[in-house]
């Protein structure tokens, strides 16, 4: 059975805003990969960080809603972990 949820993404500062735009891609389709349906894009852009996260004091926020299947998710964790313009990233589960 598929869930709902939000991941937020700090991307690297430094790309610029096709880079962004390529990251956000490869997002999307690793989600669609996993069988995932993305519905939302919030993107917040580039904000400073209250405390620096690889040597960055800046980060590129954004927000996705998707829905997935709860095995996915591990998956898509691990994928994130192995990107380098990914500061850092958080799932959370939504009521439906």
């Amino acid at each position: 059975m598929k869930r709902n949820y939000e991941t937020a993404f700090i991307l690297n500062p430094v790309l610029d805003e096709s880079g962004t735009e390529q990251e956000i891609a490869k997002i999307e389709e690793v989600v669609g990969r996993e069988g995932g349906v993305v519905k939302e894009w919030d993107k917040w852009g580039k904000r400073r960080m209250s405390f620096p996260i690889k040597r960055q004091s800046e980060g590129y926020y954004a927000f996705l809603r998707f829905e997935a299947e709860p095995a996915s998710i591990e998956r898509l964790t691990e994928t994130f972990k192995l990107d380098d313009n990914i500061l850092r990233h958080m799932h959370i589960v939504l009521d439906d």
